[in-house]
């Protein structure tokens, strides 16, 4: 099973089109390629890979979504004040970079050392 079958299986519908769906596990792939040093991904990580391009998606739709786009920034007790403020969105590289780091332990088997 290739990673791009595992992804249109858990992913709930409306799915992204297949273009795109390919640039986003190409994305994942490269990074996990840079995190572990080689050329290739492993088969043994395909549902690694899989689960992370999925994370990845549902990290860009969190971060266009409008309503998740507000947060509370204070609340104040005496007259009951809540201030709501604007929620700082994570450049992708960083969403990227965090994404790896959930995925360290698993990745962290299959890294090789640069010399």
């Amino acid at each position: 099973m290739k990673v791009i079958d595992i992804v249109k299986a858990k992913l709930p519908d409306p799915k992204p089109e297949d273009e795109i769906l390919s640039m986003h596990i190409e994305e994942v792939g490269q990074s996990i390629q840079t995190y572990c040093n080689r050329g290739d991904i492993p088969p043994e990580l395909r549902f690694v890979h899989a689960n992370m391009v999925i994370d990845f998606i549902n990290g860009i739709k969190r971060s266009n979504d409008s309503d998740g786009q507000t947060t509370i920034s204070s609340i104040k007790e005496g007259d009951v004040q809540v201030s709501f403020g604007a929620a700082r969105l994570e450049s992708k590289e960083r969403a990227t970079q965090s994404l790896l780091f959930d995925y360290a332990k698993q990745l962290n088997r299959f890294r090789k050392l640069r010399w």
